[in-house]
């Protein structure tokens, strides 16, 4: 953590605080994979959106990605026009600078 801005958990914590608050177009974009990867140096996009009725086995089930890694937390899971959103939980020292660089912009 020496060499971290943030901590994994911090930078989900400060993500979704501010996701809550943006338009649905800006929300959209962050479930993309190319606008994530542009926006955060992410592998797979931001957020993962599934409509709010999915049962927990369901919601289990998503956050992996085909060979069975779990990419996803619904630890900061929040709800938007029938859809429930969890995050990515790919995080890196390299994503710092990104993750830094885009909260400045809701500061």
């Amino acid at each position: 953590m020496s060499n971290r801005l943030y901590t994994t958990n911090e930078i989900q914590e400060k993500i979704s605080t501010v996701a809550k608050g943006l338009s649905d177009s800006d929300l959209d974009k962050l479930c993309k994979k190319d606008h994530s990867k542009s926006t955060f140096d992410v592998s797979y996009p931001l957020f993962l959106r599934v409509p709010a009725h999915f049962t927990p086995a369901e919601k289990a089930e998503v956050l992996k990605d085909a060979k069975g890694v779990v990419r996803y937390t619904w630890e900061y899971e929040f709800e938007r026009n029938g859809f429930i959103y969890a995050m990515s939980t790919q995080w890196y020292a390299r994503n710092d600078e990104y993750v830094q660089r885009w909260l400045s912009k809701f500061e």
